[in-house]
């Protein structure tokens, strides 16, 4: 199981939990994420900077990284229980590292103290709460406990919890909500980030 499946899975069973979960992936590689010979090609194509398309049911923007890295995109997402992403290795993130034998011997983890748990198949080499490739909900409980996050409030506030991890390899980033105050003022029409 890779991190994008292990990720699509988590998403599911926080959802499941009750949890309003956004997503943001990080990619490393040189490509354009736009059709060619789309509107949206062809006008950026024609020297636009940027390109918004928004229909009934999905907005799209193609233009330049804006910069910021993770916590920056996050708060361009809707309003979320929690952020998971995939990527950011370079971000100072709390993360939970996906690690295959197959893959690699090496562990991030040995490293890098952000690192809250492992998926493995192995045993890592410091002290963390690990857990097998297919155990997301297990994975989901520990989530929701280290971020202190209530399951069950569909359409409610979060608990106050800390950053959420990075699944480096596969990574949730940060933002609980903190619980909203009867006449409590939105700021900029989204709560705050920690």
């Amino acid at each position: 199981m890779g991190k994008t499946t292990l990720l699509e899975r988590l998403v599911r069973a926080l959802v499941r939990r009750g949890l309003r979960v956004a997503a943001l992936k990080h990619s490393g590689h040189r490509h354009s994420f736009d059709v060619p010979g789309k509107d949206s090609d062809r006008l950026l194509r024609s020297g636009a900077l940027a390109v918004a398309l928004e229909g009934p049911r999905q907005l799209a923007w193609f233009g330049p990284p804006r910069g910021g890295g993770a916590r920056a995109l996050a708060r361009l997402l809707p309003e979320a229980d929690l952020v998971v992403a995939e990527g950011f290795k370079g971000e100072s993130l709390p993360r939970v590292e996906v690690h295959r034998r197959a893959v690699s011997r090496e562990f991030l983890c040995a490293r890098d103290r952000r690192v809250w748990a492992v998926v493995t198949d192995e045993p890592p080499p410091r002290r963390l709460p690990s857990f097998r490739a297919r155990d997301v909900e297990g994975l989901a409980d520990f989530l929701l406990e280290r971020l202190a996050l209530s399951a069950g409030r569909r359409g409610g506030r979060a608990a106050r919890g800390r950053a959420a991890p990075s699944l480096p390899t596969a990574s949730p980033v940060r933002r609980a909500r903190p619980p909203r105050r009867a006449g409590a003022r939105r700021a900029s029409g989204r709560a705050r980030r920690r």
